[in-house]
């Protein structure tokens, strides 16, 4: 629990931070006389300064906004050991020149008339600087909350990204050039938005040497197979393959879906397969994401890749899922319809049923107030303002369909 808020590299920052508060609160009592008090607040401003601005330039919290509260807390400790500082000097001037007409000596070098003066500018100083981060802090975090990360459903905060010692990339898109190229070049793209720090290996960025293929391929976490026409018969996408399997690296199938683009059904994919990998390869439960080109379904699959590569780093590796969201996609919205809808599925439309179950689940929570009733009689009811139709090879076996949908 103690380095549970750090980032990994700074797991530390709790003992340099406690040492910090035990040095103000008690040694810098040691570092000179009773009489010399101001010696003791140069030093404790000394501190805080150097403190303040180490803070800012390495940000050792996970969270944007602990970050930022760190900085603003230790200005404000800053801002009052200065106004402790400068009425210490008044007091001092005051002690100095007792002759003079009170406040006069001290206004003449701090333009304050008196102590009290002086303590509530600093006050005001203090709560200025405080109101600033306030602000400052909100807007960025209304920014960065429309940003487009991956984020755990548990916590609502990025997920930790973590490499096992040694490895060098956390996914390695294995492709061929001929039909998958610009879909992994999005798909690095696209992960690199969602989750800042990701180190991915695309050959057009990374390959220094054809020979040192498997070498790559070893210094990779988890292995992404782009599976489109003619990747099995790519002679080093084999090579990748088979490096994979030997090393058993973690595997995510990504299957392209447009048939102008190299698309196929994971049947075909598996027939163009060499038969000694087909069962390493399909008979294992890999993690399998459809690629398509419309956006919020190109989400639904980058979220799979990402738990993939999650659930192989050290922070992860016990467990078995893990939930995730992106922070403005839909499935993360409330949907309501603008008027009440009657959405009916017929049950001579084979499959509906099982969609329209489906639909229900997800509305179940606010299906009032979304505006939506599902009904599944065999005749269409009255109040029915829509017709679900499931299209597949057997939608129409049932002569009644034609009917209905008539």
């Amino acid at each position: 629990f103690l380095h549970r808020e750090y980032k990994r590299n700074w797991y530390w920052w709790e003992a340099a931070d406690l040492a910090r508060k035990l040095f103000l609160t008690g040694f810098v009592l040691l570092v000179a006389e009773e009489e010399d008090s101001f010696v003791r607040l140069v030093v404790a401003v000394l501190v805080c300064s150097c403190y303040a601005v180490a803070i800012a330039l390495v940000q050792p919290y996970k969270r944007f906004e602990d970050n930022i509260l760190a900085v603003a807390t230790s200005l404000v400790l800053l801002l009052l050991f200065l106004g402790a500082s400068w009425t210490t000097i008044f007091l001092n001037i005051e002690l100095r020149f007792p002759g003079d007409e009170p406040g006069q000596s001290a206004s003449a070098v701090l333009g304050f008339r008196s102590e009290n003066g002086l303590v509530n500018w600093m006050l005001v100083l203090a709560a200025a600087a405080l109101l600033i981060f306030l602000v400052g802090t909100i807007i960025a975090i209304r920014r960065l909350a429309k940003v487009p990360t991956i984020r755990l459903v548990s916590t609502k905060q990025p997920p930790e990204l973590a490499l096992v010692d040694g490895l060098t990339w956390h996914l390695f898109l294995s492709h061929i050039w001929s039909t998958g190229q610009d879909a992994v070049a999005v798909i690095k793209n696209e992960l690199k938005l969602l989750i800042p720090g990701i180190k991915i290996f695309l050959d057009v960025d990374d390959l220094k040497d054809i020979g040192s293929l498997e070498d790559y391929v070893d210094r990779t976490q988890v292995m992404l197979f782009f599976l489109s026409k003619g990747y099995f018969r790519s002679k080093n996408c084999l090579r990748e393959i088979r490096t994979s399997l030997e090393k058993s690296k973690p595997l995510v199938l990504v299957q392209e879906a447009d048939p102008t683009k190299g698309g196929g059904t994971m049947e075909e994919l598996r027939e163009d397969c060499p038969e000694t990998l087909q069962r390493s390869i399909f008979e294992r439960h890999r993690p399998h994401a459809v690629w398509m080109r419309a956006e919020e379904f190109q989400r639904v699959s980058l979220k799979t890749i990402v738990e993939a590569v999650l659930l192989c780093s050290p922070n992860y590796v016990n467990q078995t899922s893990l939930p995730l969201c992106v922070s403005g996609e839909l499935e993360s919205q409330s949907l309501a319809f603008s008027k009440p809808c009657t959405l009916w599925a017929s049950p001579a439309n084979a499959g509906s049923l099982d969609l329209a179950n489906e639909i229900a689940v997800a509305f179940a929570a606010d299906r009032e107030t979304a505006g939506l009733t599902i009904c599944t009689t065999d005749d269409r009811p009255a109040s029915a303002t829509h017709l679900l139709l499931y299209l597949n090879e057997d939608s129409f076996s049932d002569e009644r369909l034609a009917e209905q949908v008539k």
